[in-house]
């Protein structure tokens, strides 16, 4: 018995073979409801035209993405290079208005803030920042105040020239702001360049 596989790669392998067979092609009925086989050749066709439309925006969507993240990175930069006054405040001010946060805090190292901050400390020690959407009340309210309103974090390592300074604590109001997993290389960016401006004073 010929197997469906078997068929498939015959048909593949001789694309002429409907034009020299085209009463085998009149009579191929296709589905439970005996559509035509070109009629369904075209729904096909149609199909994956979608499917690769879908796709292309996709892609189109991401550049256009990463290309108004690289625009943000670029005018931040800008207004720390430009920023008169030196200091974790002045970081901080320019963080939040930046990004429309609820809270930035920078936390050098030296500064204590408790054990839940150096835990925080020890998982970005490798470089790269970490996302997290359950921190604790007590280190909520130990870098941002009481009814800070702070549903998810950003801890953002801040390095100059090999140099580790501290941590930037990134506070949102979103919960979904902020999650666990999700892709850190802009947040990088951004304790890499706070990171260049705190260096005039550390």
């Amino acid at each position: 018995m010929i197997k469906s596989e078997e068929v498939a790669e015959y048909l593949k392998k001789n694309p002429a073979f409907f034009d020299e067979h085209q009463d085998v092609l009149a009579e191929i009925q296709l589905g439970a409801d005996q559509q035509p086989f070109h009629q369904r050749q075209v729904e096909v066709l149609k199909e994956r035209h979608s499917a690769e439309q879908a796709r292309f925006e996709m892609v189109v969507d991401s550049a256009r993405s990463n290309q108004e993240l690289e625009q943000s990175l670029h005018e931040l930069a800008q207004r720390l290079l430009s920023e008169k006054q030196d200091g974790s405040l002045s970081a901080e001010n320019i963080v939040t208005s930046h990004f429309a946060l609820k809270h930035a805090k920078v936390c050098l190292d030296g500064e204590q803030f408790g054990d839940d901050l150096d835990l925080m400390k020890k998982r970005v020690a490798h470089g790269a920042s970490v996302c997290d959407d359950r921190i604790s009340s007590q280190l909520l309210e130990a870098l941002f105040g009481e009814e800070n309103g702070v549903e998810s974090c950003a801890f953002v390592p801040l390095n100059h020239a090999g140099k580790g300074l501290g941590v930037l604590v990134l506070g949102a109001e979103e919960g979904q702001r902020f999650q666990p997993g999700m892709g850190t290389i802009y947040l990088d960016r951004i304790g890499q360049l706070v990171g260049a401006f705190l260096s005039r004073i550390c």
